[in-house]
């Protein structure tokens, strides 16, 4: 079977979803035929459970997941979380301080769900656009499960005063990633999507498999790093242009059908 030696990990947003959320059908069809020909196919993204779960019926991924961008592998099949890494008791003294300071500023707690304090009209638009449940809370407080990530949603907020608050008063143990046009996230400092493809590759018994792995923005840095063979949409950052092996299309064209076609090559 041609693919029977390769792993491929991809990011999902502005990765393999089109600009509008969606996943093409030659993106479907490729990723298919990848599978039946012996290929290992999964997704490392910043999504949480909820956000990833919707794509399940259009992918049929075989393997977990990586969600929570390498914050937490997860049984797609079994509905179970199999490696975790959550945030402590630090980080919600700092987000509390964080919200004293910048009372606009949106928050998203990721736990299993989606848990959302100061609603911003950017963060609004993406929830109702993914359909995605959430919970409006009023105190951070209320959110009693385990926190895996935190997102900040800075719309509202002047970005540069926010940036120079947070490289004045680092977050112990964690670091903030640029994910977006209006957004930061929150994890802990080991956390990646690169750590967690390792913890992936000796769960699943797949490190003797060539690695191949394809994303666009900051949160991909560490995973393209430890792959055999990298890729990056055209419509990525330059810095991850310049770090992968091969650039393919954008996110608008099949760029995960093109990606395949590669690596059949290689």
């Amino acid at each position: 079977m041609k693919f029977q030696q390769t792993v491929l990990v991809a990011d999902m947003d502005d990765t393999l979803l089109d600009d509008k959320k969606r996943i093409s059908k030659r993106n479907k069809d490729a990723i298919r035929e990848f599978q039946n020909s012996g290929g290992i196919f999964t997704v490392a993204t910043g999504r949480s459970i909820a956000g990833f779960s919707p794509y399940q019926n259009d992918l049929k991924i075989k393997i977990p997941v990586i969600l929570y961008n390498g914050g937490c592998i997860y049984d797609c099949e079994k509905k179970q979380i199999l490696w975790v890494k959550e945030l402590d008791e630090s980080v919600k003294r700092y987000i509390e301080k964080l919200i004293e300071v910048f009372p606009l500023l949106g928050i998203q707690i990721m736990t299993d769900k989606i848990y959302s304090f100061n609603l911003t009209p950017i963060c609004k638009a993406y929830m109702d656009r993914e359909s995605v449940d959430y919970l409006e809370i009023s105190n951070i407080r209320d959110v009693q499960e385990r926190w895996i990530k935190v997102e900040l949603v800075y719309d509202l907020v002047d970005r540069e005063k926010l940036n120079t608050y947070l490289q004045n008063n680092l977050i112990p143990g964690c670091r903030c990633i640029d994910t977006g046009e209006y957004s930061l996230e929150i994890v802990k400092k080991d956390v990646s999507k690169g750590d967690a493809i390792l913890r992936l590759q000796k769960l699943m018994g797949f490190k003797d498999k060539k690695l191949c792995c394809i994303g666009d923005h900051n949160n991909d840095y560490e995973m393209i790093s430890i792959a055999d063979v990298s890729f990056a949409v055209k419509n990525g950052l330059k810095k991850i242009k310049e770090k992968v092996n091969f650039i393919v299309t954008d996110n608008e064209n099949d760029a995960i059908a093109e990606t395949i076609e590669k690596i059949k090559q290689l």
